[in-house]
């Protein structure tokens, strides 16, 4: 017997979709409706973050507010082919200088005290640009600033599916939050709510993540996922809420009909799905991105302002699609 040519592809190479997904339209259309979102830029002065604002501003979904040395700033717009003439950009030099004057500016803007000209108010979100994330997030959360406003601080991924007008399916927390104890996922779970909401869910699905639709001792995250559901039955509204529910159930017809599961709001429908811990949840965004070709939109909540923790990473469009959300969240 004569076996088929082998793929001169490698066995995981042969999942990975090839296509990169395009920022949503229907993002960038919403984003646009709820006008430009003056989006602080913190350490603007390199390619990748740059970019990002360029194409936002190109968009009309962002006003940006580029702090970095400027002269960089100035070279990196030059390359895109920007005029700046109607940008802000702060001077700064280095890290811990570009987080400092982007905390004050945060600070004067959320105190209401004023800015002085030209930097637009309210500052309505905040990216990280080329500076590392604990420099960033220290100058962020000093409590003097006023980011935080009492709750925790969760990341949400809106992910798109490719070739398609439907609407995204949120993930959290798989970014921020390593082993998310309950005030967290319940959290997680009121900003992803609201936030599907915002996108056009007019009643999210929410499926809690587990490995079984049964909770059992032996598997202490079904457990846990059976305790998040009763929270979530008893404080949030106009949700269809399931946990334990396995990731097929959340999804798949197929699995549902399947495994004869009946009277489940959330089976084979889910739009928001709460995930045990940062391994998950990261396993899973880059699956949808990576396997499936999504788009991946990310942003923190939780804060006084929406956080925008950019990656190397991530292709334009999803860049592009993080501010359009942030734009639509604040």
């Amino acid at each position: 017997m004569t076996l088929p040519p082998t793929d001169t592809k490698t066995p995981a190479q042969n999942f990975i979709r090839p296509v990169q997904a395009e920022c949503p339209q229907g993002l960038l259309a919403a984003a646009r409706d709820k006008g430009r979102l003056n989006l602080l830029v913190v350490r603007a002065s390199a390619p990748l973050p740059m970019e990002a604002a360029f194409h936002a501003y190109q968009a009309g979904i962002a006003q940006p507010v580029l702090v970095g040395e400027t002269d960089s700033i100035e070279a990196e717009a030059a390359a895109l082919g920007w005029d700046l003439s109607n940008i802000t950009v702060i001077d700064s030099n280095g890290e811990a200088e570009a987080a400092a004057k982007a905390a004050s500016l945060l600070q004067a803007s959320l105190s209401e005290t004023g800015l002085s000209e030209p930097v637009a108010l309210p500052i309505g979100a905040v990216m990280k640009g080329q500076l590392h994330t604990d420099v960033f997030m220290a100058a962020l959360l000093n409590r003097e600033v006023g980011l935080r406003i009492g709750n925790r601080l969760v990341h949400i991924f809106a992910i798109y599916p490719p070739d398609s007008g439907a609407g995204p399916i949120l993930v959290s927390d798989a970014a921020v939050n390593v082993l998310p104890d309950e005030k967290t996922q319940n959290q997680s779970m009121v900003e992803m709510c609201a936030l599907a909401k915002k996108l056009g869910h007019t009643r999210p699905k929410l499926a809690i993540l587990s490995a079984t639709e049964t909770p059992i001792e032996s598997m202490p995250a079904s457990m846990v996922a059976a305790e998040r559901a009763k929270w979530a039955k008893t404080h949030l509204v106009d949700t269809d809420i399931s946990g334990p529910l396995s990731f097929d159930l959340a999804l798949s017809a197929h699995a549902v009909a399947t495994k004869g599961i009946t009277g489940d709001a959330v089976a084979s429908s889910a739009n928001c799905l709460l995930v045990p811990d940062i391994v998950s949840g990261n396993i899973l965004y880059k699956a949808l991105v990576y396997l499936g070709g999504g788009c991946a939109a990310g942003i923190v909540l939780g804060g006084a302002v929406p956080i925008l923790l950019t990656s190397r990473a991530d292709p334009p469009a999803a860049r592009l699609a993080s501010i359009a959300l942030a734009g639509i969240a604040g």
